[in-house]
């Protein structure tokens, strides 16, 4: 009986050991412009023990609503629960709408943060666009 209570236990450890430790719940904000138009901006993240993928995206929709660009940082981060670092940070981008188009982009990291930063130019005129991605030493992402 001892025997099968040590390994059943053996088998709760490793599967503890296996599994993600939390998958983060997106959100998302919108920023509204003077001239109707508008932005949604949305945290995504996934999380596995010591090591975290996340991406924050801005989508811009024209005046009458419609879709017209996505701006994404993408980033990994490394945590241990007593620091953390942002070890690398890119950025994806998608037209929807034609005459825009991505005049500058920069993303890179310092300490537990990513930072991303684009000037998108088109009919409504310019959008500029700065995105962060800061985590904590315990694997949360803001």
């Amino acid at each position: 009986m001892k025997i099968a209570a040590r390994i059943a236990l053996v088998f709760v450890l490793v599967l503890g050991t296996l599994q993600p430790a939390a998958q983060a719940a997106g959100s998302t904000v919108r920023v509204d412009y003077e001239d109707g138009s508008y932005a949604l901006i949305t945290t995504e993240a996934g999380v596995s023990r010591g090591t975290t993928s996340d991406y924050k995206t801005y989508t811009y929709y024209d005046t009458s609503g419609k879709r017209c660009f996505t701006y994404t940082l993408c980033a990994d981060f490394s945590y241990n629960g007593r620091t953390s670092s942002a070890d690398s940070a890119y950025a994806k981008t998608d037209f929807y709408s034609r005459g825009w188009t991505v005049d500058s982009h920069s993303e890179y990291t310092s300490g537990s943060t990513a930072y991303g930063q684009a000037v998108f130019s088109g009919p409504s005129g310019t959008r500029n666009v700065s995105l962060t991605l800061t985590c904590d030493a315990n694997g949360r992402v803001t």
